[in-house]
């Protein structure tokens, strides 16, 4: 019984102390999200995934799947000339009058050539870097801009 109690305690313990953030950066077991929540005032679902892939279609960096579900819009960042990042894979959540954002397995341009997020934001125990948190401002702030729905 005792035994029990400790993995109680203890185990949720252990797998919260993974997760670390930065601004809308989430690292969880060396892995690099960024995240965030949209507010869309006075549109239905149908018209915010219409809007959303309309925008996002018309954008060159990004590249929407062929296979969409109905609240999910989903694809890849590419490379463009006006962006660090040379891939990324994005998931589109559509709710009510909101959307939430969630990209993963972002990749950048580096002196030595293309490397994940990870090896270079986040350290050997797996939070963040704290001398380059400028340059994850500066990546935050891209793709906030780039996933912003205009109404």
């Amino acid at each position: 019984m005792c035994l029990r109690l400790v993995f109680f305690i203890v185990l949720p313990v252990l797998a919260g102390a993974q997760t670390f953030s930065e601004g809308r950066f989430i690292a969880k077991n060396n892995t690099l999200l960024w995240t965030e929540k949209f507010e869309i005032k006075d549109m239905d679902e149908p018209i915010i995934v219409a809007t959303i892939k309309e925008q996002l279609s018309a954008k060159e960096s990004i590249q929407l799947d062929t296979l969409l579900e109905h609240e999910v819009v989903s694809g890849y960042l590419i490379p463009s000339p006006s962006a660090s990042i040379i891939s990324a894979r994005f998931r589109i959540d559509i709710l009510y009058e909101r959307y939430i954002v969630t990209v993963s397995e972002i990749a950048e341009i580096t002196q030595s050539g293309e490397a994940k997020l990870e090896t270079t934001f986040l350290d050997s125990k797996g939070s963040f870097n704290k001398n380059l948190l400028q340059r994850l401002d500066k990546l935050d702030s891209l793709l906030m801009a780039l996933f912003e729905i205009k109404q």
